[in-house]
């Protein structure tokens, strides 16, 4: 093998080949490729044919995403572009010297012949060419638009060759098909930034920058937000679906409910939610209360932190700990401090805490644990003054932990049948709750398991690890953050109760506020609206303006409907839906989008019996 350099001739030298190697050109290439044939290439089984608009058959005058209705046709299309940019002194120069020569030939032709009508149509087109160039500032390209169609056997692919040029004609445009060229399409087609040089010579048509943007193929007048993430697919039309929860233009708060039944797809969507967010740099926290081992593979993938909130796990967070980002109301900017008291607000979520510990605690019961919280932190120098969180050299005192007020109520007589509430967690077998916090949430994506907890103590769980993370995001309301709350009925079901509750739905009201986003999900319709006759079921609804409705089952879709106000068609849809199909929601805006993700993704993301094998047999642990 020899090259031309620099005009001598060049031999390469070629590697040893190493028997049984695999390449990257082994792996890319198709195993077998028939070009036989005039109308088709097969490539791995595959019938492909290509097309191409030829560059005297497009529309003269096109509208923004004129050229939807073919990415819209079917799975088996694809349009590959070939945008070739001209420069802009060079070509401008050229469009003059045309114009002006048919504007000299204009003069020695007849009007009433057809060659007048068609140098008064270039010369227009001149004009316009040199306007946009001109005054608008635009840039000149060449445009080469090549349709793939795909097919499993000869006699469909013919079938779809023809429903695609119909369709290109009752677009008015002229599609041709490459005869005999469809290796050189299928080629072209490939992610090399190169066409063969015959296929853009009889595709080529000439545009400027507006009429280069108006080509983006992709149009869903549902959903499609510029500066959103990737959700999936329009079911009906195969549009992309783009979200942003942010946009406030749009939304009046970038909350959301994810709602399904088991096996529905409910943390396949989740956690691509989460991943989408994180790569765009937003703050993210997932609380687990179920199957939190589903969140490992995502959260190890991005470098995320991992952290399991149980009786054996090493990280323990102090629900009495009072944080110190939380004196100012904005920690990145302290343009203030807070002249509300810090002790005061601690105290109210140690009562919500005591309360989830014993669901018929007595208000008197409330009152002797008040003060006694109270007389724990002045042992520790900290009273209602902010500053007292503070020692002489401004460092930020030692917390009390539950072991501590256990200590302070068995110390009176009064509180020590109290004293019993917590003792477990101070010194019994929950003893790893009472410790000090040895976890930290500088990371950008965090997963707190709370999955390993009985039942009756996930919502205490829950609620530690929501104090713990809501500090946190109340730190910044520059840095967007959202808040994946799994399984939500463990805090506002009938197993929790109105003051857990009432917290949570505080938090779907004001984290707005801070430039954050609380996201519910639930498979449990029917608890999820329990307590209080759907009082905070609804509410977290009504604050959500992001809702994904999975497959229920009929009596679960038909009590949604009541609480969405959706139509009959909407709820047969949702019952209707296959695994990965959504009703999405955002504003007044309702499709059916099913839900994608790359290859990669799903691989992690997956909990499909069938996937987990696959993989498993792919890395060799069979």
């Amino acid at each position: 093998m020899s090259k031309l350099t620099f005009g001598k001739a060049k031999q390469e030298e070629i590697p040893e080949l190493w028997t049984g190697k695999t390449t990257i050109l082994d792996v890319l290439a198709p195993s077998s490729v028939d070009n036989g044939s005039r109308d088709y290439i097969v490539v791995d089984g595959i019938y492909h044919s290509y097309l191409y608009i030829a560059g005297y058959g497009y529309r003269t005058k096109n509208e923004a995403a004129w050229l939807s209705p073919l990415v819209e046709a079917g799975d088996n299309i694809g349009i590959s572009f070939t945008f070739r940019k001209m420069p802009h002194d060079k070509i401008l120069s050229r469009i003059s010297q045309k114009t002006m020569l048919n504007r000299s030939r204009m003069r020695e032709v007849d009007d009433t012949r057809q060659d007048f009508e068609e140098l008064d149509s270039a010369i227009s087109a001149g004009f316009y060419l040199k306007d946009g160039m001109n005054r608008d500032n635009q840039d000149f390209y060449y445009m080469s638009t090549v349709i793939e169609i795909t097919a499993d056997d000869a006699e469909d692919l013919e079938r779809r060759v023809t429903d695609v040029m119909t369709l290109c004609s009752s677009m008015s445009m002229v599609a041709k098909r490459a005869d005999y060229k469809h290796e050189q399409c299928f080629l072209s087609s490939l992610p090399t930034l190169s066409i063969d040089s015959d296929i853009e010579r009889k595709a080529r048509r000439n545009v400027l920058t507006d009429s280069l943007a108006a080509s983006f193929p992709f149009s869903s007048f549902e959903i499609y937000d510029s500066d959103g993430i990737f959700l999936g697919l329009n079911k009906y039309n195969s549009s992309i679906a783009i979200l942003d929860i942010f946009d406030s233009d749009k939304y009046s708060n970038a909350n959301g409910c994810i709602l399904g039944m088991s096996g529905a797809g409910k943390t396949f969507l989740m956690q691509s939610l989460a991943l989408r967010l994180r790569m765009q740099g937003t703050q993210v926290f997932i609380l687990a209360p179920i199957k939190g081992h589903e969140f490992a593979d995502a959260c190890y993938t991005v470098g995320g932190k991992y952290l399991r909130i149980a009786p054996s796990s090493k990280d323990c967070i102090n629900i009495m700990e009072i944080r110190k980002k939380s004196l100012f109301t904005d920690y990145e900017i302290k343009t203030d401090t807070r002249d509300d008291s810090i002790l005061a607000e601690k105290l109210q979520k140690l009562m919500i805490f005591f309360s989830l510990i014993k669901n018929d605690i007595t208000q008197n019961e409330l009152n002797l644990l008040d003060g006694a919280v109270i007389r724990t932190y002045n042992k520790f120098g900290i009273t209602f003054e902010n500053a007292s969180l503070f020692d002489g050299k401004g460092n930020f005192k030692r917390m009390p932990t539950l072991k501590s007020l256990y200590e302070e109520l068995l110390s009176k007589e009064e509180t020590k049948p109290l004293a019993l509430i917590i003792e477990k967690f101070a010194v019994g077998s929950l003893s790893a709750f009472g410790g000090e916090t040895n976890v930290d949430l500088n990371n950008k994506y965090i997963v707190l398991d709370i999955s390993e907890m009985t039942d009756h103590l996930k919502p205490l769980g829950m609620f530690m690890a929501l104090d713990f993370v809501w500090d946190k995001a109340k730190e910044s309301r520059i840095q967007k953050k959202v808040i994946f709350l799994d399984e939500l009925w463990t805090l506002i079901g009938a197993s929790s109760n109105r003051l857990a509750a009432d917290y949570v739905l505080e938090i779907f009201k004001v984290i707005r506020g801070y430039g954050g986003a609380a996201f519910a999900a639930t498979q449990d319709i029917g608890d999820f609206f329990s307590l209080d006759d759907g009082k905070y079921g609804k509410g977290v609804i009504n604050n959500s303006r992001i809702k994904f409705i999975l497959q229920l089952e009929e009596d679960e879709a038909f009590a949604v409907q009541k609480y969405m106000s959706l139509s009959d068609e909407e709820t047969m849809q949702i019952i209707r839906n296959q695994r990965g199909e959504a009703l999405l929601c955002a504003n007044r805006n309702k499709v059916c989008i099913e839900i994608k993700a790359s290859p990669l993704i799903y691989s992690i993301l997956t909990t499909k019996r069938s996937d987990l094998e696959k993989r498993r047999k792919i890395n060799g642990t069979v």
